[in-house]
């Protein structure tokens, strides 16, 4: 087995272990059992940097097995790959989704809805000697937050508020070995689109023709929406992010992993940035707020026809002076 496909291999095993612990003790276990001494997490507002696989489990999964004890994860993209291909590099596996589970108990400050409830999300795991020693995690909060009536910026959508599905084509469990000459295209690919658009972080006409299929899928964050074709990406995204916010600093991505047909890509952080147009509803102001972000493609023939974003949403918010989950207590 090679190295790629044996750490897939190891966090579907971990994954397994972890959906099956219950909350506490058990869920502390599941992760001592694949991580290294020391292990790295580093996630959304309010968990942010933690260290050690006791504190991931206690500040992070336990308290999310708790409010939803039936929780399914409906894994759509599962890929694997080396950071930036060379082989030398950081080795990575990447898995998106959505938890969906039945809220009963409160979470984050977020009252318990007794409804199923639905949970983006998106896990980069480095392995090292059969080991996990660095998790990114992304979850969208604001999505359960929203779910519970509680947005107040949900009319500011600029796109459709749901439940992103996985790709088009179902193929995004990349269980097996792929072909390298299509990992490499959808790297150069992805690599090629993201250094045009970082020229300006603009994307104009050309620039959306030259690299995206006409009919393309962009699924974007709780706060933002999701978007499809041309006309549907610039009225729902590059729109409303281009003239209502003021681009300070462009840093580079920091994890870009790719493996037959999809790619993923990862910022910490990805952006600062000012609001200066009430963006999302949120007044214009001049603080300098910052976004961490992860990107994930499936490329068909010669273009991207699918994005997934995730956007750390409640640390955007609180760099501005919005704390959600401390607000939630006046709303509730």
């Amino acid at each position: 087995m090679s190295e790629i496909q044996s750490a897939k291999a190891l966090i579907r095993t971990f994954v397994d272990d972890l959906d099956a612990a219950a909350s506490g003790e058990a869920t502390r276990a599941a992760f001592r059992e694949y991580s290294a001494d020391g292990l790295a997490y580093r996630g959304v507002h309010p968990f942010n940097v933690l260290t050690h696989a006791d504190s991931v489990a206690d500040h992070v999964w336990s308290p999310l097995k708790a409010a939803m004890p039936l929780l399914q994860r409906r894994r759509d993209i599962f890929l694997g790959g080396h950071n930036n291909l060379p082989g030398q590099s950081g080795l990575w596996v990447v898995e998106m989704g959505n938890l969906l589970g039945d809220f009963t108990q409160e979470w984050l400050g977020i009252p318990a809805t007794e409804r199923a409830t639905y949970l983006p999300y998106v896990s980069f795991y480095r392995i090292e000697n059969d080991r996990i020693i660095e998790i990114v995690e992304f979850l969208d909060i604001l999505a359960a937050v929203t779910q519970a009536g509680l947005n107040p910026w949900l009319q500011d959508h600029s796109g459709g508020f749901m439940m992103s599905p996985g790709p088009r084509t179902h193929d995004g469990l990349l269980d097996g070995p792929q072909d390298a000459a299509a990992t490499e295209k959808t790297f150069a690919l992805t690599h090629e689109m993201l250094a045009d658009l970082a020229k300006s972080y603009t994307s104009p006409a050309d620039h959306i023709r030259r690299y995206w299929h006409e009919d393309m899928n962009w699924f974007g964050p709780t706060g933002i929406g999701a978007s499809l074709g041309f006309a549907g990406y610039r009225r729902g995204h590059t729109d409303p992010f281009e003239h209502k916010l003021d681009t300070v600093d462009i840093l580079n991505e920091e994890v870009t992993a790719a493996e037959g047909n999809f790619s993923a890509v990862m910022w910490w952080p990805c952006l600062r940035m000012r609001n200066t147009g009430d963006y999302m509803g949120i007044p214009a102001n001049d603080a300098l707020a910052e976004m961490r972000v992860v990107d994930v493609y499936r490329r068909e023939g010669d273009k991207l026809a699918e994005n997934w974003i995730f956007i750390d949403m409640l640390h955007f918010l609180k760099d501005q002076g919005v704390d959600v989950l401390a607000n939630l207590q006046n709303v509730t």
